[in-house]
């Protein structure tokens, strides 16, 4: 356990937390193959693969 004085020097360090969806924070311009910076919150939700099972 750390002493006062060693809080008073440091203090505690929050703790970062991971996005669980991590794809819906950056676009993606198939015109010129990037990434952009732009979020893109609508993406959730929607299909991305489409197709016929037998």
């Amino acid at each position: 356990m750390p002493t006062i004085n060693q809080l008073v020097r440091q203090g505690r360090k929050s703790i970062s937390t991971k996005s669980d969806s991590p794809a819906l924070n950056f676009g993606y311009n198939s015109k010129k193959k990037s990434l952009t910076n732009n979020p893109a919150p609508q993406k959730r939700g929607v299909a991305t693969r489409v197709g016929t099972m037998t």
